[in-house]
């Protein structure tokens, strides 16, 4: 994955409406997928995950001019998903009503079969640090600041699910 150029986070607070909108359609483009992963895997619940898309990336576009550096954008992006998440769910929980009709999760936007299979062999955190480390490429550090733990606790936890998988699979776990 790319990294987001400087010129394109400066374009960002131009006076230039046309290059606004390209910038910001690259970063839009780049994080999309990052933060529906942040928000669905609090919300469980499709509609709610891609709102919290919406109002993640509004509420970058209202702070742009303060990003000068891609991992900040990154970090402002994964805590500003996570806590709008955070609280819809607190405000849903708040208005709790009864539903008589029980209703499967839709099998069109699930992730692959093999983070399906990766979901059910590793325990939440291992599974979500793979996925933030492999797919999205944050650093241990990045990911460690965002759960609020030591880079050692993510690393080893981490290297715990690699090493879980690999069993699974039949390859060399000591590698």
């Amino acid at each position: 994955m790319a990294k987001v150029k400087y010129s394109t986070l400066k374009k960002l607070c131009s006076v230039n409406r046309a290059e606004v909108e390209e910038s910001f359609n690259v970063i839009f483009n780049k994080y999309r997928y990052l933060v529906y992963y942040v928000a669905f895997e609090l919300l469980n619940n499709q509609e709610d995950a891609k709102d919290i898309v919406n109002e993640t990336f509004l509420k970058m576009y209202e702070k742009r001019t303060t990003f000068n550096e891609e991992s900040k954008l990154k970090y402002y992006l994964l805590v500003t998903a996570k806590n709008l998440s955070i609280n819809l769910l607190k405000s849903k929980n708040d208005h709790l009503e009864y539903d008589d009709e029980i209703s499967g999760s839709s099998d069109s936007g699930s992730p692959s079969i093999y983070l399906e299979k990766f979901k059910e062999l590793l325990d939440k955190d291992e599974f979500d640090y793979l996925v933030l480390h492999l797919i999205y490429e944050f650093s241990f550090k990045e990911i460690a600041n965002y759960r609020e733990l030591s880079t050692s606790q993510v690393s080893s936890k981490y290297a715990r699910g690699l090493k879980k998988l690999r069993r699974y699979y039949g390859g060399n776990s000591h590698e």
